[in-house]
């Protein structure tokens, strides 16, 4: 095995983390969106906290070995900068994103009703949003375009994950999807 194929597995577990990390924080925000009571907001906290340790240790993963594999292989190809500066992108949302809502639950009085607070639309956009990013990059590396396809691609991306999360959030409450 080459010092290349394990950093592909490594890149590629990253993204696995990645995944998981984006499953544990979408189904802690919508169920928190529908928690009417203090102990319910707690249990889906908890949830919560495992987007808190899986994303970090994705970004780790995917940074160190995607940085590695350019440096050894592939250099300064424009679909690799527009996918890392959208990566970064993502990390950051991510953590300003995790950063409110720690600092919102905590703002919840002890035993009271959770508030319209936990209800922000905005918390529900960032997730969608990076989340369709992170398939936008998942497409540069894949298809490797230039420069224009690479920077429309994630734009494109990232529209559709605003107008995905606007759409879902309308009207306040997340809505049960209908069984």
């Amino acid at each position: 095995m080459t010092l290349y194929a394990f950093a592909l597995f490594v890149h590629i577990l990253g993204s696995l983390l990645l995944t998981t990390a984006f499953t544990a924080e979408g189904i802690g925000l919508f169920q928190l969106r529908r928690a009417i009571t203090d102990s319910a907001v707690r249990q889906w906290e908890g949830i919560l906290g495992l987007a808190r340790v899986f994303g970090p240790a994705s970004v780790v993963t995917i940074l160190a070995s995607g940085l590695y594999m350019m440096i050894s292989s592939w250099g300064w190809v424009p679909w690799l900068a527009v996918g890392l500066l959208a990566w970064v992108l993502i990390a950051v949302l991510g953590a300003v994103n995790g950063i409110r809502l720690s600092l919102t639950i905590r703002q919840l009085p002890t035993g009271a009703a959770p508030g319209t607070s936990l209800q922000s639309r905005g918390f529900v956009i960032s997730w969608l949003t990076r989340l369709s990013i992170a398939v936008g990059i998942v497409f540069l590396m894949t298809n490797k375009p230039d420069l224009l396809a690479a920077l429309l691609c994630i734009v494109v991306t990232a529209a559709i994950g605003v107008a995905a999360a606007v759409a879902l959030t309308r009207g306040g409450r997340t809505r049960s999807p209908a069984v």
